[in-house]
């Protein structure tokens, strides 16, 4: 799992050298600019679209050094250390390579691609440092396969609390054993939607002491034994949801992320078809 320590890996290696080659790229722009006008034509405006489309290559390869477990080539925590620093110097190098004109053309269509991917990227980094303490909080307090058991436990044990009951409590209790539970992600849905397990609970409460005064007075016991295990299933679905949702947040990002990553690697290739064939 990622952590804090990939933005300063090696000693902060790749943050040092990534402010070197920034700094030295401003030089070089300031130097360039100050005795020519900048452009794509220029042999400096070429050099720093060379650069460019090197970097770019080498973030890409990350999507592939990530699944190769038995590469050699570095850890993968310094390959990321690396893809995070390079990526935000490819928002220097592009501008520059341009001479910062850009107008309604392929051209500006790949750099607009490549701030999708570096943004995209960088709101992953975040989701990767903040989301897995929030998921270790559930987890610790139950795993998901445990508590899908515990809730077919709750539902056992409302059946015999609901027997032979008027029709306003038995209601109740098949809508209970009707819904059903979602023990695997369920994609934007569920990344979008749901209540914090306190205002679910809350909600459940009320709803429930609404119900009670209309109960025979002989049914009051029961039916606080079965309220109990409905607001113990509702808190419980409500962390496990939780759960679930924090599983996707660390997927979602790569929905844009990686369809981006492949329409800028199309762009660029129509870049540079368009620049030197036409």
């Amino acid at each position: 799992m990622l952590d804090g320590s990939v933005l300063v890996y090696g000693g902060k290696r790749y943050l040092f050298m990534a402010a070197l080659t920034g700094a030295a790229l401003v030089g070089s722009y300031v130097l360039y600019a100050r005795d020519t006008t900048p452009s794509g034509g220029t042999l400096p405006g070429l050099v720093y679209g060379a650069l460019g489309l090197a970097a770019i290559l080498i973030l890409l390869f990350l999507g592939i050094r990530k699944r190769s477990y038995a590469s050699h080539l570095g850890t993968v925590k310094g390959w990321v250390s690396a893809h995070i620093y390079l990526g935000l110097l490819t928002l220097m190098m592009i501008p520059m390579h341009a001479g910062f004109h850009f107008g309604w053309d392929v051209h500006t269509l790949a750099f607009v691609l490549l701030v999708v991917v570096v943004l995209s990227g960088l709101f992953g980094l975040a989701l990767y440092l903040t989301v897995p303490p929030k998921l270790t909080g559930y987890e610790g307090e139950m795993l998901p396969d445990k508590i899908e058991s515990e809730l077919n436990r709750i539902v056992s044990a409302m059946k015999p609390l609901a027997a032979g009951k008027t029709g306003l409590f038995q209601r109740l209790y098949f809508e209970e054993i009707g819904r059903a539970v979602a023990t695997t992600p369920q994609g934007w849905r569920m990344l979008l939607t749901g209540r914090k397990p306190f205002l679910a609970l809350a909600a459940r409460t009320q709803e429930l002491n609404r119900i009670l005064p209309q109960l025979p007075g002989s049914e009051h016991e029961a039916f606080t034994q079965f309220s109990a295990l409905v607001l113990q299933r509702t808190e419980m679905e409500s962390r496990l949801a939780g759960q679930m949702r924090l599983k996707n947040a660390l997927q979602a990002w790569l929905y844009v992320h990686v369809p981006a990553s492949i329409a800028l690697l199309v762009a660029v290739g129509v870049h540079l078809l368009v620049v030197f064939y036409y």
